[in-house]
C-alpha cells in the first residue's frame, strides 16, 4: 500500500526541518509502505520482467558487440554501450516511480532499482574505457566507480555495495598498473589500504550492509597483504600480522563474528611462512601443518575468552 504524495511531503517536510536525516526518511517510508498489503502477482511479474529486462539489455549489447567489434567504429562502439546505459538507468527510474522517488523506492522494488542500476555502472565502464583513445583501464575503472558509487549512494543494498567494491578494487589497480607496473608493493600495499579503510567505513556505519563491508574490507586487505610475498615477503608478514592485530582489537568494540574469523584467517595464514622463511624453507609440510593447527588451536580459544569475556 503505497503512501499518498500528502504524507511522503509531510515527511519530506521533517527532514527539510531537520528532525529526520535523508536516510531516516527512506527507512520510515520503506517500513510503512512495507506493512501494506502482500505484492499482487503484476506487482511480482513486473519485478521479474525488470531482472530479464535488464539482463537482455546488457547480454544484447554485448552480443552486437562480440559479433561485430571488428566491423563497428569507435563512435558506434560507444553508441551501443552508451545506449545500453541509458536505458538501465531509465528503466530504474520507471521501476522506483520517479527520479524523486528513487531514494526512498520501497523495499519491494529497492532490489530491482539496485539491480539495473548496477548493471548501468559495468555498462558506463565500458562506454567510458572505449570511447578513451588512451588509459582506457584507468578510464573506464574510474567512471565505473564513480557510478557504482552514486548507485550505492541512491540505492544502498548488498548488491550495490558489492558493485561498488568491485569497483573500487579495479579502480586501484588500473592507477597502480599505470604509475608503478613494474613493482608489485604499491599494488599490494594499495589494496590493504583500501580494505583497511572500508573496514574502518563499516565499523562507523558507513558502508552498510556492515558484516558485508567488514568480511570484503577483510578479504580486500589479506589479499592486498599476500601480493606482496613475491619480494617484499617481510612487508607481507608485517601487513597480515597488523589485520590480525586490527581485527581482535577492533572486536573488543564492535562485537562481529567476521572480525574473529578474518583474524583467526590472517593469523593462521602468517604464522606457518614466518616459520618457513625463518627455517629457510627446512621445516617440512607436516610441521607446518602442524604449527597451523597449533595457531588455530591457539587463536580459537583466545576468541573464544573474548566472547566470554564480552
Amino acid at each position: 500500500m503505497a503512501l499518498t504524495a500528502r504524507q511522503k511531503a509531510t515527511l519530506h517536510e521533517l527532514t527539510t526541518r531537520g528532525v529526520l536525516s535523508a536516510e531516516q526518511e527512506g527507512a520510515v517510508i520503506a517500513a510503512l509502505e512495507d506493512t501494506g498489503v502482500p505484492p499482487r502477482v503484476a506487482d511480482r511479474i513486473a519485478e521479474i520482467a525488470a531482472y530479464l529486462g535488464g539482463g537482455l539489455v546488457l547480454g544484447g549489447a554485448a552480443l552486437v558487440l562480440g559479433v561485430s567489434w571488428e566491423d563497428l567504429t569507435r563512435p558506434a562502439k560507444v553508441a551501443v554501450l552508451g545506449g545500453a546505459t541509458a536505458a538501465l538507468i531509465v528503466a530504474a527510474v520507471v521501476v522506483a516511480g520517479s527520479v524523486s522517488a528513487v531514494r526512498t523506492v520501497s523495499h519491494r522494488r529497492r532490489r530491482v532499482v539496485s539491480t539495473l542500476f548496477s548493471l548501468a555502472a559495468v555498462t558506463a565502464a565500458f562506454t567510458a574505457g572505449t570511447a578513451a583513445s588512451s588509459h582506457e583501464f584507468v578510464v573506464g575503472a574510474t567512471t565505473g566507480l564513480v557510478a557504482a558509487a552514486a548507485a550505492y549512494v541512491l540505492v544502498t543494498t548488498a548488491l550495490g555495495y558489492l558493485t561498488l567494491a568491485a569497483a573500487a578494487i579495479l579502480a586501484v589497480i588500473a592507477w597502480i598498473t599505470e604509475l608503478a607496473p613494474d613493482s608489485a608493493l604499491p599494488g599490494g600495499a594499495a589494496l590493504f589500504a583500501l580494505g583497511v579503510i572500508g573496514m574502518f567505513l563499516s565499523v562507523v556505519d558507513v558502508l552498510r550492509p556492515a558484516q558485508l563491508a567488514l568480511a570484503v574490507g577483510a578479504a580486500t586487505a589479506l589479499f592486498g597483504a599476500q601480493q606482496l610475498l613475491a619480494g617484499h615477503a617481510p612487508v607481507a608478514y608485517a601487513l597480515t600480522g597488523c589485520l590480525a592485530l586490527v581485527c581482535f582489537v577492533t572486536y573488543f568494540g564492535m562485537r562481529s563474528t567476521v572480525l574473529l574469523v578474518a583474524g583467526v584467517v590472517a593469523t593462521t595464514i602468517v604464522v606457518p611462512e614466518v616459520v618457513w622463511d625463518l627455517t629457510d624453507g627446512a621445516v617440512g609440510g607436516g610441521v607446518l601443518l602442524l604449527v597451523a593447527g597449533a595457531v588455530l588451536l591457539a587463536t580459537s580459544l583466545g576468541s573464544t575468552w573474548m566472547r566470554r569475556t564480552r
